[in-house]
């Protein structure tokens, strides 16, 4: 995201980036966040809905106020540590902080309901652009390789909670080695 640039004593605009989609650009009338700002080191959750051909800007959510989402709090699109060389299909979120071991890390991710039950083909196109490799595929789960890092995806169970997993390891291992 862009820094916020004034255009006025009230209005301004930034611009969001994300992977795989053209600029945002939102005018932001920032006398309705409250105080006329969010304020240096806080910050203010900006709800869009789905629009063609462009999102569209469906307000902002401040510290205390209704889709405001606390730092560290899921669904979110970005996780720490974070898949290497993958970002998630814009649909999708991550559900649960990552299990790091010393092996392996698993992120659970959500990319709903209908996609749930198609991980590998929701995330197979989006591995593609991304640059990795498929190196082996079974029933319910399928390997993908990118330069010395191999991802592991795994179906969900489609039981209530479960949703697909992408699985991370410290070193290629078989089938992609």
């Amino acid at each position: 995201m862009s820094d916020f640039v004034a255009d006025g004593a009230q209005n301004g605009s930034l611009v969001l980036n994300s992977p795989g989609r053209d600029p945002f650009k939102l005018t932001i009338p920032a006398g309705r966040l409250g105080g006329g700002g969010v304020g240096i080191g806080s910050y203010a959750c900006v709800g869009v809905l789905a629009g063609v051909p462009y999102p569209l800007f469906d307000g902002f959510a401040t510290s205390g106020t209704p889709g405001f989402v606390n730092p560290g709090v899921v669904p979110a699109t970005a996780a720490s540590p974070a898949p290497t060389g993958f970002e998630l299909p814009p649909a999708c979120a991550y559900v649960a902080a990552p299990v790091v071991g010393a092996d392996q890390t698993d992120w659970k991710i959500d990319c709903g309901a209908s996609n749930n039950n198609n991980a590998r083909g929701t995330f197979g196109p989006a591995l593609t652009q991304q640059g990795w490799t498929l190196c082996g595929a079974g029933l319910a789960g399928a390997q993908w390789r990118k330069n010395d890092v191999m991802l592991s995806l795994s179906e969900s169970s489609l039981a209530p909670g479960d949703y697909p997993r992408l699985t991370q390891f410290a070193r290629v291992i078989a089938p992609c080695s």
